[in-house]
């Protein structure tokens, strides 16, 4: 163990305790001072005389068999309260011990709840995080309290700042990545909560030292020289820091700086740690509808509508009305199709033999399903070689056309020089000064040329959609342009027919049900319930945590994911039941002549047959969560659809691997079914 590690901070104290927590093996120097013990003349501190009896036997009762208590644990000696905490690390127990200075309790609750109600009622993520950062300065008093948010790279972004005090103003400023390394992000994912009272503080030892407790995970344990020069940098003395968790990891950090020392009482801190688990969840889900409402928009530009299916548009025609509509979703300023070595574009866009270059490039290099893309066009070995001055970033679809054949959607964005502000510019030298920050104004300027705006994850699957749906439209064209010369071309009618029937009918990757055949399947039972009365039901599912499966194992493992567990659930279905991919990782089940029993039943059949799946390569858990909503009266698909999709969602933001049933929707009196 390094001499750094088993230095702790002098707020609070800590004991190193045998595995049966009976002796005492090494405490922290300033034990006995904190606790206003006697210093024992010569015989060793026992258990007993710290902690007292009572309090020692219920240590040890409830941390028999457990890794960590359950809650702190309070004790009194004199008129102070204490706090403990207590955990287990290799062959030792580790307690950790703070003061409980006086709090209104019962006003720190309230504070608490009301502001909960407001982070909960907040509808746009600035107006949380100031929020956030405002309540979490009035409760800590410190300086400056800040949220940084970090992107694909790992540099920090200040997004929110509140500041009560003299330390300056860091918002928009950016941190780089190297402040952030993989060792501290993976500390904050499993000990989300920070506090250094004193960077300029003595730390304390143990005694009698060479123990060899491993005081790594240790709350109380004292900052590295690394990390106190750094702070010192910053010109701060008192932090506490908290981790943002997301869906895929760190989202950011919340900081709290004061420029002088700065105690947080346990209570405050965990007032604080409520908060930012409130923010960061409701922050998930405003996110989450924003990608929704982005990704309807982008369904309802798609080209495959009721009129394109009864007058098939050519390649041309389709790029010619839908490039603009594109080009604002995408934030594109051109658009091209590539086709069976032609090339049909708009905007400004490269020529078309520069296109087919890089097409060609792109079927070698570039072999799933997913789209490809990039933001600096120069610095990409596909591309750097190819002529294209006015584009910076490129997104490209693969249109599955036949098993043997692609073609590509390409969207190309301009360079957007970004003018960035870095809090402190970078430099391996140690400051000599403790405090050496600079003012906004004169925060060292970086102009980032030579890229695009990046294409975020929401844009990326958006794109697949779009390509999976231009993909049927172009094919029902050519099946269209095919029956004009039927009595020529009868073979070649028949062969074409029979892959309309493919692409328009089943999904290419799992061939299972595609959505325009599954809505089909629809519109025909809402016909039937509305004439005869016959129930039925749809189950929407999508995977759990489908983005990190592919992010960890790659888009091939997550193609076979989907794959087998299509399979799975249509070979468990009755014959009279259906099973369409409805897009990306969603599903839906068309359960015919079914209550909303029955319906139930059958998506938790169904929940704890995907909970069996086991896919070569992956080893996290497959689970999906469901959303039912059984016909109602006056239904329409698309009601229906939005019923079942917001149950899926509270099953998502439940806790995912669960079945969630739609609210019924309300009936107009002329819907109302007659007794």
């Amino acid at each position: 163990m390094s001499k750094q590690r088993s230095l702790l901070q002098s707020f609070g104290a800590v004991m190193v305790l045998d595995e049966e927590c009976r002796h005492i093996q090494a405490v922290s120097n300033n034990l006995t001072q904190l606790l206003g013990m006697a210093e024992p003349a010569h015989q060793p501190l026992t258990l007993g005389s710290v902690l007292g009896k009572r309090l020692s036997r219920r240590l040890s009762k409830e941390l028999q068999g457990q890794q960590r208590l359950a809650g702190p644990l309070a004790f009194s000696r004199g008129a102070i309260r204490f706090q403990l905490h207590a955990y287990r690390t290799e062959s030792s127990v580790i307690v950790e011990i703070e003061p409980l200075n006086p709090l209104g309790k019962r006003r720190l609750l309230g504070t608490v709840n009301e502001r909960l109600m407001r982070l909960a009622e907040a509808t746009q993520q600035e107006e949380l995080l100031d929020y956030l950062v405002t309540a979490v300065q009035q409760l800590t008093g410190h300086d400056r309290v800040s949220v940084c948010h970090f992107d694909t790279d790992w540099h920090g972004l200040i997004v929110a700042e509140a500041r009560g005090g003299h330390l300056p103003a860091l918002l928009g400023q950016r941190f780089p990545a190297s402040d952030f390394p993989l060792t501290l992000r993976r500390a904050y994912e499993s000990h989300p909560v920070r506090l250094i009272e004193d960077t300029d503080a003595p730390s304390e030892p143990l005694v009698p030292k060479g123990t060899g407790a491993n005081l790594r995970h240790c709350f109380l344990r004292a900052p590295a020289p690394a990390r106190q020069r750094y702070l010192r940098r910053l010109g701060v003395r008192g932090a506490l820091s908290m981790a943002m968790q997301g869906d895929a990891g760190l989202w950011g950090l919340l900081f709290c700086h004061s420029a002088t020392p700065h105690p947080v009482a346990p209570p405050v801190r965990d007032a604080v740690r409520t908060l930012v688990q409130m923010a960061t969840q409701r922050l998930l889900l405003l996110r989450a509808r924003q990608e929704a409402r982005y990704l309807q928009r982008v369904q309802d530009s798609l080209v495959l509508s009721a009129n394109a299916r009864l007058e098939p548009q050519s390649p041309q025609e389709i790029i010619h009305q839908q490039a603009e509509t594109w080009c604002s979703l995408f934030r594109a300023h051109g658009v091209a199709l590539w086709l069976k070595g032609s090339v049909h574009a708009s905007g400004t866009t490269p020529d078309s033999p520069t296109i087919s270059q890089f097409v060609k490039r792109l079927e070698k290099a570039h072999q799933h399903s997913g789209p490809w893309c990039t933001r600096g066009i120069a610095a990409e070995p596909l591309t750097s070689s190819l002529c294209m001055p006015e584009q910076c970033g490129i997104l490209a679809v693969p249109l599955p056309m036949s098993p043997a054949q692609r073609g590509w959607l390409i969207f190309f964005r301009p360079e957007q020089v970004e003018t960035l502000y870095w809090a402190m510019q970078p430099t391996s030298v140690p400051q000599p000064q403790p405090a050496i920050m600079m003012a906004p104004s004169a925060a060292w300027r970086e102009e980032v040329v030579g890229k695009s705006e990046a294409w975020q994850r929401v844009e990326r699957l958006a794109a697949k959609d779009l390509g999976e749906d231009l993909t049927l439209a172009i094919s029902a064209y050519e099946i269209s342009t095919l029956n004009m010369h039927l009595e020529r071309e009868r073979k070649a009618l028949a062969d074409a027919n029979q892959r309309l029937e493919q692409l328009a009918h089943f999904d290419p990757l799992t061939q299972v049900w595609n959505r325009y055949r599954i809505e089909q399947a629809i519109d025909a039972e809402l016909v039937a319930a509305k004439r005869y009365g016959a129930t039925f039901a749809l189950l929407l599912f999508d995977v759990d945590r489908f983005k990190q499966i592919n992010d960890t194992h790659g888009h091939h493992i997550g193609d076979d994911v989907l794959v087998s567990l299509a399979r799975l659930v249509e070979e468990s279905l009755r014959g009279c039941d259906h099973l369409g991919r409805w897009g990306g990782e969603e599903f839906v089940v068309l359960a015919t002549h079914s209550d909303m029993e029955a319906a139930v039943g059958l998506a938790e059949r169904l929940r704890g047959l995907v909970a069996t799946l086991q896919v070569e390569g992956v080893d996290q858990p497959i689970t999906i969560s469901i959303g039912v909503a059984v016909w109602q009266p006056g239904d329409s698909c698309k009601t229906l659809m939005a019923r079942a999709d917001a149950a899926m969602y509270q099953a998502k933001h439940s806790g995912r691997n669960r079945v969630e049933v739609a609210e019924e929707r309300a009936l107009n009196p002329e819907e109302q079914v007659p007794l």
